[in-house]
């Protein structure tokens, strides 16, 4: 039987005054943490944690102690906590259908020091298993949420072993020009029932991480964007005209 592991270090230390209770709650569970200065580090020796049981008592400390910030971490806790009876002493905080860059990222966005996060994940093995190794690098910023695996970078080489100097030149370039992120969906469905009374019966926090993930990969399958496509194409032609004509204008 081969064993798993995904070390993972989180630089640079997240200061203590950028952080809410409720974050710090949940990231010292997610995570292994050290004290460094005003702040922790935090880093997970084996993997990060994406089921955390917490005290019940203590989790709702934190939840009331973050009302008042706007935070989609405090969204997602409450979502977790809809069903719990009041008699329960502990709670599992399951991660698994998200993932935890968005706590980090709500912190970097109210961070009057921090610009970003990165996240240095390593993939290893018990054995030598072909998939048991690798890694990825994460960049959390206000504005975004970017990785790259070791799979991913093998297959930029690839492009570049294919197409040489060209994989990087102009006529090969590829653009990425729509994401589908779990999280704004999530933003999205208060705002749909609040919106039409008639849409459903079923009130937001009840639908579920997995009921999320679902939508969007039937979506994702589904969508056929062939006229939109064709359609930045088009714009796109057009603004690479007037580029030329603005570059090629005669200087008055």
């Amino acid at each position: 039987m081969a064993d798993y592991f995904s070390p993972t270090v989180v630089q640079p230390t997240v200061p203590n005054a950028d952080m809410t209770a409720l974050e710090r709650l949940l990231l010292t569970h997610i995570f292994e943490s050290e004290p460094d200065g005003d702040g922790l580090y935090f880093f997970a020796e084996t993997s990060p944690n994406d089921q955390i049981e917490l005290p019940i008592a203590e989790l709702r400390a934190a939840l009331a102690s973050a009302e008042g910030v706007p935070s989609e971490t405090a969204a997602f806790v409450q979502g977790q906590l809809k069903d719990v009876g009041d008699d329960e002493p502990y709670v599992q905080i399951d991660l698994s259908g998200t993932s935890y860059e968005f706590i980090l990222q709500e912190i970097v966005k109210r961070s009057s020091t921090l610009n970003h996060i990165a996240i240095v994940t390593s993939f290893t093995c018990t054995k030598m298993r072909s998939d048991g190794f690798g890694g990825m690098a994460v960049l959390v910023t206000a504005d975004a949420i970017k990785g790259k695996s070791t799979h991913d970078i093998i297959g930029d080489f690839r492009d570049e072993a294919e197409h040489g100097s060209l994989a990087a030149a102009p006529r090969f370039g590829v653009h990425v020009l729509l994401r589908l992120h779990e999280q704004q969906v999530r933003q999205t469905i208060p705002h749909l029932i609040e919106a039409d009374e008639t849409l459903t019966s079923i009130v937001a926090d009840a639908v579920t991480e997995d009921d999320i993930r679902a939508a969007c990969i039937h979506v994702a399958e589904r969508m056929e964007l062939k006229e939109e496509g064709d359609s930045v194409v088009f714009k796109a032609a057009l603004a690479a005209i007037r580029e030329a004509e603005q570059r090629l204008a005669p200087v008055r």
